[in-house]
């Protein structure tokens, strides 16, 4: 069996020879940093979560990279979908739906020449529900799912799963968490039947390099 280091540069240069990924880190970067700041709801951004800026892939840091390649490999599986989906469904289409409700409020600067009625939008900078960041969330954790099944024969514990999607993990992006329970649960059968390549095209790449093929 392939060692963790060996599958994370495996992984990486498909990353980078597809998708022209770049992978940065989080506490060298100045955006970042700032960004952190701005999502205070998040206290766990810059030390526990990987963000994705266009082809670029920020990790907390490049020492808690090189200490787990492992798991580093698997979220850049994740984060693949994300970069594939946004291929095909073209970059301004994916950020937009992926950011959509929240980036609404930013029409309140229509209040500079509608006036105060434009600051209504400010209510989008509360945490509705988001489905099309759910949509795309959930192909990027069928993913995540199908690597650790790969790899362990065993699922992502569903309640830490579950939790990323109703918490403020991404902004409560969807509260209802019996429907994700049953989409968590629909993906996996497709698993077992190895089939989540008919649903998400790009998992069968990045199965193939998890297993060596």
């Amino acid at each position: 069996m392939d060692s963790d280091k060996e599958l994370f540069d495996r992984v990486a240069k498909f990353a980078s020879e597809h998708y022209d990924a770049q992978i940065k880190f989080k506490n060298e970067s100045w955006m970042m940093k700032l960004l952190g700041k701005a999502l205070f709801f998040n206290s766990k951004f810059m030390t526990r979560f990987v963000t994705v800026v266009g082809k670029k892939i920020y990790f907390p840091s490049r020492e808690k990279m090189e200490k787990n390649p492992g798991s580093t490999a698997q979220v850049l599986c994740h984060e693949m979908v994300h970069m594939d989906d946004e291929r095909i469904a073209g970059s301004l289409m994916f950020r937009l739906s992926y950011l959509l409700p929240q980036w609404l409020a930013l029409l309140s600067v229509s209040s500079i020449f509608v006036g105060p009625i434009g600051l209504a939008f400010l209510v989008f900078f509360l945490p509705w529900p988001s489905f099309f960041r759910t949509f795309w969330e959930l192909r990027g954790y069928a993913v995540t799912d199908a690597v650790q099944y790969e790899l362990t024969g065993r699922f992502t514990k569903k309640e830490w799963m579950s939790k990323q999607f109703t918490s403020s993990s991404y902004f409560f992006m969807w509260p209802f968490s019996k429907l994700i329970g049953r989409k968590i649960e629909e993906n996996r059968e497709l698993i077992k039947k190895g089939q989540l390549p008919k649903k998400i095209p790009v998992a069968r790449d990045i199965l193939n390099l998890v297993s060596g093929e």
